[in-house]
């Protein structure tokens, strides 16, 4: 993009190494999941009293936990084995908690370098 302002600074193309969008949609996604995950998991612990409700909301973010972890390590290039490790270890209550605190913070770095606005519930795009 060129500007005829001759009081503008001229820009240049900076290659950051992320030039995959589809692996930063991907992240992005994930992240998201695992957010809504931590949040649900904070949730189930303060209803844990309330029987179906807990179980059911636990259920949920199992499934959305392991789905945001899948879709963060593909994104980030995560070898399979790396993959297969951090799922099992989120079925382990404060180890999976500390997986996707770790995996959120690695996303969040991962989206901001590559410009996207990282925000208290996510990425939007740049």
């Amino acid at each position: 993009m060129s500007s005829n302002n001759p009081y503008e600074a001229p820009r240049s193309q900076v290659d950051n190494g992320f030039s995959n969008t589809d692996e930063l949609q991907q992240v992005a996604s994930g992240q998201k999941l695992i957010i809504y995950s931590i949040i649900l998991n904070f949730l189930t612990i303060a209803l844990q009293h309330s029987g179906g409700l807990a179980l059911a909301l636990a259920l949920v973010a199992i499934v959305m936990a392991l789905i945001g972890v899948a879709r963060v390590c593909g994104g980030l290039g995560y070898s399979t084995g790396t993959k297969v490790l951090l799922i099992i270890g989120c079925f382990v209550p404060l180890v999976g908690l500390v997986i996707l605190v770790v995996l959120s913070m690695k996303a969040t770095s991962r989206l901001r370098e590559a410009g996207y606005k990282v925000g208290l519930l996510g990425a939007s795009p740049p």
